[in-house]
């Protein structure tokens, strides 16, 4: 992998918890960025340019909530995990998707302009299906703000290598600080 690449997957914040096929190792992404949660962001989107199977752009994060477009170019497989500590929004934007939760259990089959909601703590992977590629927006909203993305693998992780790269533009300054009136 690349350095390029790897400084930009370890911007996701994500914490890798071991599961029961990882042999107990684990990885660390370093601590969020916080400081400029309170900027407002522009997102523009353009599908990736990819040679891998799956991209992952990041449209960028505050204290509570990130927000992705995953690419999946080919029908592919991600494995059985959770993530503890954020409920997770998913939503088609092109191609197809199915969803499955725990003993392959379909849990939905979902076309552009639909999605599935999952509590903390849900176990569940997904598919591409068909020929065509997979747009799916991904948001996280964290249980505590400030954490990172824990995500427990229930199976052996099959998503493999994999891009991301980010989206938007941060406006020039945050808006004003009032400060509290001494008079009052």
């Amino acid at each position: 992998m690349a350095q390029d690449e790897s400084d930009a997957r370890g911007s996701m914040n994500e914490t890798r918890t071991p599961g029961p096929s990882d042999g107990g190792r684990s990885q660390k992404a370093g601590t969020p960025d916080l400081s400029r949660q309170h900027i407002a962001r522009v997102v523009r989107y353009e599908k990736p340019e990819s040679k891998r199977d799956r991209h992952v752009v990041s449209f960028g994060r505050t204290d509570s909530m990130m927000v992705f477009m995953q690419v999946l170019l080919q029908s592919g497989e991600s494995s059985l995990h959770k993530h503890p500590n954020t409920d997770s929004f998913w939503w088609v934007v092109r191609g197809k998707a199915a969803f499955y939760t725990t003993d392959h259990e379909l849990l939905a089959e979902l076309e552009p302009e639909q999605g599935v909601l999952l509590p903390r703590d849900y176990p569940y992977y997904f598919n591409a299906v068909g020929e065509d590629h997979l747009e799916i927006l991904q948001i996280e909203s964290f249980l505590r703000q400030g954490e990172r993305l824990q995500t427990v693998h229930l199976e052996e992780d099959r998503v493999g290598d994999y891009e991301v790269t980010e989206s938007g533009e941060y406006a020039l300054a945050p808006p004003p600080l009032v400060a509290p009136s001494a008079e009052a």
